[in-house]
């Protein structure tokens, strides 16, 4: 049984705040508030405040994502979501707060979306894999549509095995049902989590922490075993 850390909504401070919107873009396009960097900075400290009282007073609210799309080099259309400001904001210093937590248990092998790893280092360590250990193949694999199917049921039970403030989960369950507009008309969702959105990726990584990683270290546990 892993024991809960902290992850508490009191980490969240004016102060991370002002500092997690300073890491945003400042080219960034405007999600549905129509808002972007430079203009939120003008009575930023206020902004600020304001922002950090309705996130401790239970009065925020996410806004549904502005959905758009980009080419893919197969010529299909990525979808990506655009926050809110305030929400990138909010979702920034949870991400701040929540990364150390997970970083000491996350597992070596993986590499995306980690700070102070990239591809290269994952394609060093296949090649001194493959020099080292005996391998016969290699598989190359693709997670079909990911963001998009991640199921939220699945998500908040595996947070909660380690977020114990509901006030942090609250939030990202927030996040996750915010819903999507596109050409105007907005959309519930039920599953998926926006590409695009500053709290994905680590959402992403934790999700497959459990789906992937951990299936993948039983098994080879098993097999040593001969089970």
């Amino acid at each position: 049984m892993v024991r809960r850390a902290l992850g508490s909504l009191h980490h969240i401070t004016p102060q991370l705040l002002h500092d997690s919107f300073m890491q945003l873009k400042r080219n960034a396009a405007a999600g549905v508030d129509g808002v972007r960097w430079r203009e939120y900075e003008e009575g930023l400290d206020e902004r600020i405040g304001k922002l950090w009282d309705a996130v401790h007073s239970g009065r925020y609210r996410a806004l549904p994502s502005r959905r758009v799309y980009i080419p893919k080099a197969d010529g299909k259309q990525r979808p990506l979501g655009i926050a809110a400001l305030e929400d990138k904001i909010v979702q920034q210093a949870v991400v701040t707060v929540l990364t150390p937590i997970y970083e000491a248990n996350f597992l070596g092998f993986s590499y995306g979306f980690r700070p102070g790893r990239n591809q290269h280092q994952a394609l060093d360590a296949v090649v001194v894999g493959m020099q080292t250990k005996r391998v016969n193949w290699v598989l190359d694999a693709d997670i079909k549509a990911f963001f998009d199917t991640v199921d939220h049921a699945w998500m908040m039970r595996f947070l909660e095995h380690r977020i114990g403030d509901t006030r942090v989960l609250r939030l990202i369950r927030k996040w996750l049902t915010a819903g999507v507009v596109e050409n105007g008309n907005r959309t519930d969702v039920r599953v998926g989590t926006p590409q695009g959105a500053v709290i994905s990726p680590l959402l992403a990584n934790i999700y497959l922490h459990y789906v992937f990683d951990l299936w993948h270290i039983a098994g080879e546990a098993a097999m040593q075993e001969g089970t």
